[in-house]
């Protein structure tokens, strides 16, 4: 049985996808592994740059979408297609570091078989300032489980570093229930369900970089709470739990208002605030004001 499948999506992932791929064949294991990518309908030349690394290397699985599934179908279809015992799932504008990326993850699945996943470090680079954050989540992936947990059902979890079981997948996520409730994106479905229901293991190093900039988002704040008020329905979450997912909603939603001026929208989420930090304080006046939002953006890592 192949050892590993690495899940990838893309959708006009141009700039990026090159050094995604290089990243991953320059991964030294003792094991085969296959490539498996999903991309989501691309209109630039995404296809045509994959399509020339699969020429060359016949552990790349292309499928090219007939038109735009949205994150939530291309992942399941994409999962569907990988056959190996683990996946690891990796987006086309992120790439790994560390040579031995792979392999550390791997090394730690088949050491701890009842692990359903294990997360990992990874730095973050900032597109638009071409900077690099150091080890971004250190503090989470050497925290104590249970506070792993309790930051995971309010915050959410990057998948970014992230490598899981197929078979605890089959066992305990039901992508049937994600479509029904019309959920658009997997990461904090998944992770919740795993988390709620198996033991995972957490690696203290950094193996991966996150690429982080504005077309990167690929789903809304609204649709956030949604979902992490289904889950918290599902898993019974504390009431201070819930007040605080609706925090932090009221906070994304202001910043997003911060980017494109938004009046009314900044007044409403900003009001919940009862004692606003500076940065609140800020996206609330370039919500209000096109010419603040000028001089703010000249700070902005994104």
């Amino acid at each position: 049985m192949l050892k590993l499948s690495v899940h990838i999506l893309t959708y006009n992932s141009e700039k990026f996808i090159s050094k995604c791929l290089d990243s991953i064949l320059e991964q030294k294991t003792t094991f085969l592994f296959d490539i498996v990518i999903g991309d989501d309908a691309s209109t630039d030349k995404t296809v045509d740059i994959i399509n020339t690394y699969t020429n060359i290397h016949d552990n790349i699985k292309l499928k090219v979408q007939n038109s735009n599934l949205g994150v939530l179908n291309n992942f399941i279809d994409t999962l569907q297609r990988c056959n190996a015992e683990y996946v690891f799932d990796i987006a086309g504008d992120d790439w790994l570091s560390d040579t031995h990326a792979l392999q550390t993850l791997v090394d730690e699945l088949d050491q701890n078989p009842s692990f359903s996943f294990v997360d990992s470090g990874f730095d973050c680079y900032y597109q638009r300032t071409g900077k690099i954050k150091s080890f971004v989540n250190k503090k989470i992936v050497t925290s104590a489980k249970k506070d792993y947990i309790a930051r995971h059902k309010v915050y959410g979890t990057s998948f970014m570093g992230c490598c899981y079981r197929k078979s605890f997948v089959r066992k305990f996520v039901n992508f049937d229930e994600y479509r029904r409730q019309k959920m658009d994106f997997e990461d904090y479905p998944i992770l919740t369900d795993l988390i709620m229901n198996s033991e995972f293991g957490l690696i203290p190093k950094t193996l991966s970089v996150y690429r982080k900039h504005r077309d990167s988002h690929s789903h809304k704040a609204d649709s956030h709470l949604e979902v992490k008020l289904y889950f918290a329905k599902k898993y019974n979450y504390y009431r201070n739990e819930i007040e605080k997912i609706h925090q932090i909603y009221d906070k994304q939603m202001l910043h997003n208002a911060s980017l494109t001026s938004d009046k009314k929208a900044g007044r409403k989420h900003y009001k919940p605030f009862r004692q606003p930090i500076l940065r609140n304080f800020v996206y609330f006046l370039s919500s209000q004001s096109h010419l603040a939002r000028k001089f703010f953006n000249l700070f902005r890592k994104i």
